[in-house]
């Protein structure tokens, strides 16, 4: 299998990202990811608009896109709304060369940090994004923007999540 670059989305990906997106899915306990939310994929007008404004980025190989990422530009943060990697394609660096590439984003914005809301108890949600330099942040050091998508979050029946930083120095 060739090695994936990272680049920017185009609209052509957007139907691959959605297969990406709900196979990614498939890895989580009903529990922890309740079934209506597993079947979902963002909106196609999401997708389009992190297009435009040049934070959606795929990794593709000869194949097209394997993997996903999906950022919100909030005040001084890039939010990292959504990241998927092909279930065959994990583990092999994926997910963080598109990490890398968000960083870079953020720091070519002059943004401060990357944040993200992502699962406390899943080895490849905070575990992994610790091993990427990013710390669970307490309720009270949370921007509002976090804590309103951790509310969502919950009120979508999505159960012991985390808000993460990566600050950018």
């Amino acid at each position: 299998m060739d090695a994936a670059r990272i680049r920017p989305a185009a609209p052509a990906d957007f139907a691959r990202l959605a297969e990406i997106e709900r196979a990614a899915a498939a890895r989580f306990d009903p529990q922890d990811l309740p079934p209506a939310l597993a079947g979902d994929a963002l909106p196609v007008e999401e997708l389009a608009a992190a297009c435009a404004a040049g934070l959606l980025w795929v990794a593709a190989d000869a194949d097209g896109a394997q993997g996903f990422l999906l950022a919100r530009r909030h005040e001084n943060s890039l939010h990292l709304q959504e990241m998927d990697v092909c279930p065959r394609r994990q583990g092999q660096g994926l997910g963080s060369a598109l990490i890398a590439r968000a960083e870079a984003a953020a720091r070519g914005l002059g943004l401060s940090r990357l944040t993200l809301t992502t699962f406390e108890h899943l080895a490849w949600n905070a575990p992994y994004y610790q091993g990427r330099g990013f710390q669970t942040l307490a309720a009270a050091d949370c921007p509002p923007f976090l804590l309103a998508l951790l509310r969502a979050e919950a009120e979508h029946g999505l159960k012991r999540r985390v808000a993460m930083q990566k600050p950018l120095r």
